[in-house]
């Protein structure tokens, strides 16, 4: 396992096609994602949280090294999110109110003095998404040990290459191009439209096998 990251490492991209307009149906959307949409009213009441949270702790738009834009970095977590717990849902993979709590508590004590802001700042999530970034990626872990990624490169790849069929089958995305296009070189292996590694926030014991 590699050492927790808090480092934000989203590629924001479309795990489809790069669209030129929205239809009627998407008008105020900001991204639709499989069954759901993400409206863009919603979207910018996170912005203006992040922005806030930024503000308050004093930290600069150069100092996250964000993907883009932060709309672009906030949009790219919202889809993600959506994405797996789509494929979370269908799988019947869930993950507990603790074992995010734990996460958390475990990723602050490696980063010591962060706190619970800085680490959503540092993922680009408003600080009252921060615990669906962290179920999501728990989520992602254990759907990557469905599909039998162990420890080893290939075994890894050959996860992310299933869970990419099911992301492009269950939740592909549609986005507003007034976030950006995709760019299908930098999309995800595993098909998320924004990539967050598996190991992003480090593991619980015994993640894998609570599937």
């Amino acid at each position: 396992m590699k050492s927790t990251r808090v480092r934000v490492i989203l590629a924001v991209v479309a795990a489809g096609a790069a669209l030129t307009a929205c239809s009627p149906s998407q008008a105020g959307a900001a991204a639709i994602v499989g069954d759901r949409r993400i409206s863009t009213s919603e979207l910018n009441a996170d912005v203006r949280e992040y922005e806030k949270a930024m503000s308050e702790a004093g930290v600069s738009r150069g100092q996250l090294r964000l993907p883009g834009s932060i709309p672009q970095a906030v949009l790219g977590n919202k889809i993600f999110i959506s994405q797996i717990d789509q494929i979370g849902a269908r799988s019947g993979i869930t993950v507990t109110a603790a074992e995010v709590e734990a996460l958390i508590a475990q990723v602050l004590q490696q980063q010591q003095g962060a706190t619970v802001d800085q680490l959503a700042l540092n993922n680009a999530v408003p600080p009252s998404e921060l615990n669906a970034l962290v179920r999501a990626s728990l989520i992602q872990q254990k759907l990557m040990a469905k599909y039998g990624a162990g420890q080893d490169e290939a075994s890894q790849q050959a996860a992310g290459q299933k869970l990419a069929a099911e992301v492009q089958k269950i939740a592909p995305v549609t986005r507003s191009p007034r976030y950006g296009e995709a760019n299908p070189q930098a999309q995800a292996q595993d098909g998320s439209d924004s990539f967050i590694e598996s190991d992003r926030f480090g593991a619980l014991p015994g993640a894998a096998e609570s599937r």
